[in-house]
């Protein structure tokens, strides 16, 4: 009885999630500019009624009467789970969750002002006050659980990892992509015709994606489309809002996000739904939500033979017939290999670099209280250090991302980690379905959506990252999945 009253308050906490969800969707789309005071209130209202869920758990000690050894496997694991959850809540004063929220809202228009002057100075002193709120979190976090300040963060994105997991992986990354990119560049040939900026208007963009879309399973009455400063996946338990945006100097920018996100989307539209609103019904990190997303981007639809299919589609059912838009075109112009400042557009091999750089310069933050002030400074030198180019302007440099002005602090490792878990997942499915390539240049993705959907979207949050991949490669996290798929790519493949 006990537990099933703590059920139904996680579930009135999830549907909370789902409307602040919303908000911070719209917040990113559609509000008015000067709104985002009257925001801030309605979030902080969404706070207030979660508080009273937490108070009312610990009032009524339903915690401690509730007998695990009574409850199913699957109902004992939400309940540990469960019990994760409040654990936060406890150790971290609620009035400190809620001054983040409000400060993090405060410091993401900032920097939408800031960016588009390309100026820190304008988001700084908002961006220092958010920082020393997170600092103080991952100092009361840290004290209670014996871990250091920014691993306690980590683990907010994935419990799965730890600074110590992650400077292994990471060490060993990028000394691979360092030795293998001088092969890689050698390799590239560029003789075809290259494609113009302009080979697709955003019209044509927007109906290629949703053709993609529609084949890969999305559900378009669970969710949309829209256009932000920066890409994601957001809204609620069956209502998935996934936003873009556009690169005048890049024909497929839009598509290329769309398919990202759109990996994003279809874990959350087939999460278990027996779950629903439970701890145990949500996903299994932010590395395994990753990996679906650049599996779906960077293992699928940047492949050869889907390239051929997208040539196709271009010629069937956008009338775009041409001579650029052949798949060697479409497949090449989609895995240069060219150093850029910006990460969202980076190619596949250089994007790991991006990702160490970020995760160099928030720990540097979070562990050795670098001065945020001079954000600037550690950012341009650190990308000197890992790209040998200087970084020109700040909206090129540390403003380009919206992770830490929204109070993200170790999310961004989250990435690469899910681009070798991708990598993983595809070599096992190339085994077990057969005729693989064939499916994918016909455009038929319902059998590997399928074994997706029943390995991985199901199991929602049932496995940390080792327990998951053992359970359907029959190996834990294997770097050697990835190092090979970018070797087989960029310096083997030859078409």
């Amino acid at each position: 009885m006990n537990y099933f009253k703590l059920k139904n308050l996680f579930e009135e906490q999830s549907i909370l999630n789902d409307i602040n969800g919303i908000l911070n969707w719209d917040m990113a789309t559609y509000m008015p500019v000067k709104s985002r005071g009257e925001r801030i209130k309605q979030i902080k209202k969404i706070y207030d009624y979660k508080k009273k869920i937490i108070d009312e758990i610990k009032k009524n000690n339903l915690l401690q009467k509730i007998d695990d050894t009574k409850l199913s496997s699957e109902d004992k694991l939400n309940f540990t789970l469960m019990k994760e959850k409040l654990d936060y809540y406890e150790i971290v004063p609620y009035e400190k969750i809620k001054k983040k929220a409000s400060l993090s809202i405060e410091c993401e228009g900032k920097w939408r002002d800031a960016r588009e002057k390309s100026n820190f100075n304008i988001v700084k002193k908002s961006f220092k006050k958010l920082v020393n709120v997170i600092r103080e979190e991952a100092e009361t976090l840290s004290q209670e659980k014996n871990k250091n300040r920014y691993d306690c963060l980590l683990n907010n994105y994935d419990r799965s990892l730890d600074t110590k997991i992650l400077k292994k992986i990471f060490n060993r990354l990028e000394k691979f992509i360092k030795k293998k990119l001088p092969l890689i560049l050698k390799k590239q040939n560029f003789t075809d015709d290259p494609l113009n900026s302009n080979s697709l208007s955003e019209e044509e963009q927007i109906h290629l994606s949703k053709i993609f879309m529609t084949k890969l399973g999305f559900d378009f009455n669970k969710g949309r489309i829209d256009k932000s400063i920066h890409p994601f996946c957001g809204g609620t338990t069956n209502d998935i809002r996934i936003t873009t945006r556009f690169n005048k100097n890049d024909s497929f920018s839009c598509f290329d996000a769309l398919m990202h996100e759109t990996g994003h989307g279809l874990y959350e539209q087939n999460l278990p739904k027996k779950w629903s609103h439970q701890p145990l019904g949500k996903s299994g990190g932010m590395s395994l939500h990753e990996s679906q997303s650049l599996f779906i981007e960077m293992q699928i639809i940047k492949s050869l033979p889907v390239s051929k299919f997208i040539q196709k589609v271009l010629q069937t059912k956008i009338k775009k017939s041409f001579r650029e838009l052949n798949y060697k075109n479409i497949y090449k112009f989609r895995k240069k290999v060219k150093k850029g400042f910006i990460r969202v557009d980076a190619d596949e091999v250089h994007y790991p670099l991006h990702i160490i750089h970020r995760f160099n310069i928030e720990h540097k933050i979070i562990e050795e209280n670098f001065n945020v002030e001079d954000l600037p400074d550690l950012w341009n030198d650190e990308f000197f250090r890992l790209f040998e180019i200087n970084v020109d302007t700040d909206t090129n440099g540390c403003l380009q991302d919206i992770h830490w002005y929204g109070g993200d602090f170790g999310y961004f490792p989250t990435y690469s980690l899910g681009a070798i878990i991708a990598a993983q997942l595809m070599n096992k499915i190339k085994k077990k379905i057969p005729k693989f390539s064939f499916h994918l240049e016909k455009g038929n993705f319902k059998h590997m959506i399928r074994w997706l959907k029943e390995n991985v979207h199901e199991k929602g949050n049932f496995y940390k990252i080792n327990e998951i991949l053992e359970k359907i490669t029959g190996e834990k996290l294997n770097l050697n999945h990835y190092e090979n798929h970018i070797s087989d790519r960029y310096i083997k493949e030859i078409y």
